[in-house]
């Protein structure tokens, strides 16, 4: 009998609620905390368009986070992939409580430099150059693409 291992990854992109919140352990690793909303919009059983906002936490750790936090504010467009974490904990009525958020393993800006308002010389070590266009371009693929 085949088994499976679990599976724990997201992938969203959304805008930042709130400038980014950088800190430092104790032992100096760099922590940045901040939430995204993603965006989701559909038709009902009368036909209405209904939209709805997913408000998720997020956590970034090392240069990462640094770069996050330097260069990125709110309403800022980005695309996280990470893993799904809980929090667990009592409230002061004694009632367990549980939150979500997401520890990003990647962070995309999806937005151009110059729109964040921060000058940048060049790539940080280990970061590509980005580009001077948004990345919102057709990538849509038709039957005939796919090569079998």
């Amino acid at each position: 009998m085949a088994t499976f291992g679990d599976l724990n990854s997201f992938i969203g992109i959304g805008r930042l609620t709130r400038d980014p919140e950088l800190r430092y352990t104790p032992g100096g690793t760099a922590v940045c905390k901040f939430g995204i909303a993603i965006n989701r919009t559909y038709r009902n059983q009368e036909g209405n368009n209904i939209e709805e906002v997913l408000f998720i936490n997020v956590t970034t750790w090392g240069k990462q986070a640094e770069n996050v936090s330097q260069f990125l504010k709110k309403g800022r467009r980005v695309a996280i992939s990470g893993e799904l974490r809980s929090n667990n904990w009592q409230d002061k009525e004694g009632n367990k409580r549980t939150s979500f958020e997401v520890n990003a393993r990647t962070v995309q800006f999806l937005d151009l430099m110059k729109d964040t308002g921060a000058e940048k010389e060049g790539p940080a070590e280990g970061e590509e150059n980005l580009p001077d266009k948004p990345l919102n371009e057709d990538t849509s693929i038709s039957e005939e693409d796919i090569p079998f």
